[in-house]
């Protein structure tokens, strides 16, 4: 089998699933991703965006709805006013143009609040659930193979019976009638009719 040399890797699929879920979860777009991928796989954001969405989308639905939900709690604590104490500042962060500032209790908050969307445990079950479904699925690969063993053993006995009846049909057909002779009182042979 020929691979060929241009052909995704499962490491570049990885890259660029991680850069699309990254671009997602801080609100950027997928074009975007698309295209910063492009520069660390050395292929066409145009190419990366067709292998995102015939491919490698489908393999992270969970993490994509996660990185939407973590995008959401992002741009709540963005947009939430900032409670100040006296004496405390907050530490102040430039984004996009304009100043926003987090408290470490809106950190921990925001940690707290994506903690339970870690799917750990749900990939966990993933995993077993795909473990039991591959070893139905193997178990019905050798039930099938055993049905086709058999399937095949009593075609080629069949074949066996058929070329047998050919071969006597065709032994009938082409030895013709024993010819039969009568002697006459002059020592002559006569063919006797049938």
């Amino acid at each position: 089998m020929n691979i060929r040399q241009d052909a995704w890797s499962k490491e570049h699929d990885l890259l660029l699933a991680n850069t699309v879920l990254k671009h997602v979860r801080e609100g950027s777009t997928q074009l975007k991703a698309f295209e910063e991928a492009a520069d660390m796989v050395n292929r066409t954001a145009a190419a990366c965006g067709f292998r995102w969405n015939a491919v490698v989308r489908q393999h992270y639905i969970e993490a994509m709805e996660t990185a939407k939900k973590e995008r959401k709690q992002l741009m709540r604590m963005k947009n939430k006013p900032v409670k100040q104490t006296a004496g405390q500042q907050a530490p102040s962060f430039h984004t996009e143009g304009q100043e926003s500032s987090i408290t470490m209790s809106d950190v921990i908050h925001y940690l707290t609040a994506i903690a339970p969307s870690s799917n750990a445990d749900s990939v966990q079950e993933e995993n077993n659930r795909l473990k039991q479904e591959l070893e139905a699925v193997k178990k019905e690969l050798l039930e099938l193979k055993e049905s086709y063993t058999s399937m095949q053993e009593d075609y080629e006995s069949l074949m066996q019976i058929m070329e047998r009846a050919r071969k006597l049909v065709v032994f009938s057909e082409e030895s013709p009638a024993p010819v039969k002779f009568k002697m006459e009182r002059n020592g002559n042979l006569e063919k006797v009719a049938e």
